[in-house]
């Protein structure tokens, strides 16, 4: 049997035990970690506008399987690691100590930032086992971001090295109940440890684990009142899991984005989240008193006729006994952002798959990672890109630093109401999406997919920025 059809076994399993799960918890009373949301990192500063917190990479022990325990990698001994909580306009000091026996790094993903606190190899050597790194910088976006390695980070992001960033800006929209969902998964043996077992199969489509996991739980639970406005900060940080979620009796009001609140706020039945987006939804809890609603990741073919036949359940949302809230009322706008200029595309990057003496390769214009040729760009410059994907199956492009905008897809133009700023997208197979950066940054800056097994082996680039 192969790797993947032990992963698609795997998944159906755990749908049946998550199930019977959900069954028995409906009988216990609510516990209040059920959520399982990460605990905020402590800030050692006192200045108001300086969050200055520890983290420290090591080994530690969870358990995801029940009786079976795994040893992960962790910030700060947690998986997901620590919440680190701030105000645009901060200056964020973080601390890494490396506790792990191998190199890493950190890489803010999403936040713009100057270029030697990227974390990425091109700009950071490696902390060393045993090193120290500090990592400085002002937060200039209200978000929510998260942090992982750029080093080693197939490996080092699936068993446990991340965590997340929420960055509040004025005017943040208000709700009765907000929380993070950390959307991930694990490859698991019998005996709870990592499957390291890996073939062209899981490559191709890129690591998915037998155990779903939200905030690094199986099945947790979101205890509501019935009619409260739920906030809802979601990110996928999966190895190569898409998560195509839904909600019975809900549709998602999409508020933000990877880069922060919206112009426009939309409505989804379903919300597609590729590794290493981000998004921003609100809902208004619907049910009678009792009700308990199962959250699932619905099938999606995102190539290669590898998609889940049936709906896997990810967490149960119960609807609490407490009174009804009433007259809660969902946002038609959110805050004006800048559009840039669109135009004709001044660079392709196509992204295709193949075989290179009978090794399975992803490759950017025809080249891997490191031979990819660099794309110069002059400081404050602002570019439009048509980002090509030649392969059968999509892929997610992230780009470090900055921001982009999608104009267009397959030439088809972007309508206004769509506006919004991203540092990763979906690239549907065999098409080509126009997009629009201005790189106000100098140095060196990593574009990647972000199914990391096709980033380790060689769909990555770079754009250079000049001083």
């Amino acid at each position: 049997m192969s790797a993947r059809s032990r992963v698609l076994l795997g998944v159906v399993s755990l749908a049946l035990l998550s199930s019977g799960c959900a069954a028995e918890r409906a009988e216990e009373p609510p516990a209040p970690d059920a959520w399982g949301e990460p605990a905020a990192a402590p800030d050692s500063n006192p200045d108001p506008r300086i969050v200055e917190v520890e983290l420290e990479a090591r080994a530690a022990e969870k358990s995801f399987l029940e009786g079976k325990t795994t040893t992960v990698l962790a910030y700060n001994g947690a998986v997901p690691g620590p919440l680190i909580e701030a105000n645009v306009g901060d200056t964020l000091v973080v601390h890494l100590k490396n506790s792990l026996p191998e190199e890493t790094t950190i890489h803010w993903h999403g936040i713009r930032l100057p270029n030697a606190m990227d974390g990425a190899p091109a700009v950071q050597e490696p902390i060393a086992p045993g090193g120290t790194f500090t990592y400085q910088f002002t937060l200039r976006d209200a978000g929510f971001y998260w942090f992982h390695p750029h080093v080693m980070e197939e490996e080092q992001i699936r068993r446990g090295l991340f965590g997340v960033i929420r960055v509040r800006g004025e005017g943040e929209p208000q709700a009765d109940v907000e929380k993070i969902v950390v959307l991930s998964d694990a490859l698991l043996k019998e005996d709870g440890s990592f499957d390291d077992d890996i073939d062209d199969e899981l490559i191709m489509m890129g690591r998915e684990g037998n155990v779903v996991l939200v905030n690094g739980k199986v099945m947790p639970a979101l205890d509501v009142q019935p009619g409260a406005l739920t906030r809802l900060r979601i990110v996928n940080v999966a190895n190569g899991r898409f998560f195509h979620l839904a909600l019975p009796g809900h549709t998602f009001r999409v508020i933000g984005t990877d880069g922060g609140l919206i112009p426009r706020p939309y409505d989804a039945e379903k919300l597609l989240v590729a590794p290493g987006e981000r998004y921003d939804v609100l809902l208004i809890a619907q049910g009678e008193p009792g009700t308990e609603l199962t959250l699932t990741n619905e099938p999606y073919e995102r190539g290669h006729h590898t998609g889940l036949a049936d709906p896997v359940p990810l967490a149960t949302v119960r609807i609490g006994a407490g009174p009804a809230l009433s007259g809660r009322a969902l946002p038609d706008s959110g805050p004006a952002i800048e559009r840039l200029p669109g135009g004709a595309a001044d660079t392709t990057i196509t992204f295709d798959e193949a075989y290179v003496e009978r090794e399975l390769k992803f490759l950017v214009d025809g080249k891997t990672h490191p031979d990819v040729p660099p794309i110069h760009v002059e400081r404050g410059a602002t570019r439009v890109f048509d980002l090509k994907n030649d392969a059968e199956m999509d892929h997610p492009f992230h780009l470090h630093g900055f921001f982009f905008q999608v104009l267009a897809r397959d030439g088809v133009a972007v309508a206004d109401e769509a506006l919004a700023n991203k540092d990763t997208l979906i690239l549907p197979q065999r098409s080509t999406t126009t997009v629009v950066a201005r790189f106000d940054e100098p140095g060196h800056w990593m574009y990647h997919c972000h199914i990391l097994e096709h980033a380790e082996r060689g769909m990555m680039g770079e754009i250079i920025v000049s001083h």
